[in-house]
């Protein structure tokens, strides 16, 4: 059974104090025993040690100035003890919602999984459009499907809700891979080599958080370039175990291929194009950029730093 106070809830932020503040208080609001909760400030000063403080008394908060959503989040993996049981991840835009912590333990002891992952539900702008609305009936949420049973799970979590058991970390010495600090893709990247290592990953549906969307990303072009970015991380994941430029090259091009093809085809039948449909063309418009050499770092701040 895994002890409450051996699990840590790992947090990395950047320029989010509000939406910080909120994260904590929800985490307070736990109806079971708080977990430990560390904090990794990533701002070039200490701008939310306050927050932290007064917002989950007791807590571990570093800063670390070097810029990076993976070099934070090693920060933090740094910081744990030997004894530590299980590190969840979440994001310092979201908020637990009530029994969160009791669901994904419960889970993570019943079914013995390496990994847990569960829900995260996605709270629009005001008056989102319509165009918007009609591509949500891909299922819930705005970008990830959330409507799965409590099971095995046989497609790669993400670090915006997520418990790992902590020998990962711990004794094998499992690390972000910091090349990814830029582009995003590090959570997806590590939790492929737990999948390639024999990690068993289970979806718990009652271990939900929501997360605010801003307005910035309720755009096509934001939807569009995402999913670019989605094809360039491809790109660096699996030329990282060994594919070949050329190969990747040739798969992106068939993407764009099977993309173009798809949306006459579903126009013809009458039927919708989803936004998964929509991913192919783009997603392989960034493998063959990024074959070419042409990156694209969606976490890049103004000031020529990555943020977190």
């Amino acid at each position: 059974m895994l002890d409450p106070a051996a699990v840590y809830v790992c947090v990395a932020t950047y320029n989010r104090n509000d939406q910080l503040a909120a994260l904590l208080a929800s985490l307070r609001e736990l109806d079971s025993d708080a977990p430990q909760v560390i904090v990794v400030d990533n701002n070039p000063e200490p701008l939310a040690e306050e927050t932290v403080t007064n917002g989950f008394p007791g807590s571990t908060y570093i800063h670390q100035p070097q810029p990076g959503i993976a070099t934070a989040r090693n920060a933090a993996l740094d910081a744990l003890p030997e004894d530590a049981q299980a590190v969840i991840f979440v994001d310092d835009d979201e908020r637990v919602h009530p029994g969160w912590l009791t669901a994904l333990l419960g889970c993570a002891d019943s079914s013995g999984a390496d990994v847990v992952y569960g829900p995260v539900l996605s709270v629009l702008p005001e008056d989102p459009p319509e165009w918007l609305k009609r591509w949500e009936l891909d299922g819930p949420g705005y970008i990830r499907r959330v409507d799965f049973e409590t099971g095995p799970w046989d497609r790669r979590p993400a670090t915006n809700n997520s418990l790992v058991r902590a020998e990962w970390f711990t004794e094998r010495g499992l690390r972000f891979d910091e090349a990814f600090n830029f582009t995003g893709g590090s959570d997806s990247d590590l939790f492929q080599t737990m999948i390639d290592a024999g990690a068993v990953i289970w979806w718990c549906a009652e271990a939900v958080v929501e997360e605010d969307v801003p307005p910035s990303r309720v755009t096509k072009a934001w939807l569009r370039q995402r999913q670019q970015r989605l094809g360039h991380m491809r790109v660096m994941q699996k030329s990282k175990r060994g594919r070949g430029r050329a190969s990747l090259f040739l798969e992106g091009t068939a993407r764009i291929g099977f993309g173009l093809t798809l949306w006459p085809r579903r126009w013809l039948t009458r039927q919708r194009v989803s936004y998964s449909d929509r991913g192919y063309l783009r997603q392989g418009i960034g493998m063959v950029k990024a074959t070419v050499g042409l990156t694209y770092e969606e976490y890049a701040r103004r000031d020529s730093s990555p943020r977190a």
